[in-house]
């Protein structure tokens, strides 16, 4: 028979890996662009995008989303929601509370949150 510690130890390195197995495989990189899933870019691709796509500048969209909620921005990226871009803005009202703001990159039209 083994020893309590013995058991203790193959327990505790059994359980993560029945954990693992439990949980569902991610769904392939393709297969989440296609369900809806926005991608975001990272600050070169987007100085890029922007340039060859003939996009509203970031900052201006983000200074215009801010005033328009009377809020301090926080944080932009650009992502690609379909076959556009969209902005993904996060700004700060006073009261504290944090805003998601989805804004249209190639009009700067705020767009409706589902």
């Amino acid at each position: 028979m083994f020893p309590a510690f013995t058991l203790s130890v193959i327990f505790f390195l059994a359980l993560p890996a029945a954990l693992l197995a439990q949980q569902p495989p991610a769904p392939p990189a393709a297969a989440s662009a296609a369900a809806g899933e926005r991608s975001c870019l990272n600050a070169a691709d987007t100085r890029s995008a922007v340039a060859r796509h003939g996009l509203v500048d970031p900052l201006a969209a983000l200074r215009a989303a801010a005033r328009k909620a009377q809020a301090d921005p926080l944080r932009s990226r650009l992502c690609r929601s379909g076959d556009g871009f969209v902005y993904e803005m996060v700004l700060l009202r006073r009261d504290g509370k944090v805003l998601r703001v989805s804004v249209d990159a190639a009009n700067g039209q705020t767009l409706a949150r589902p």
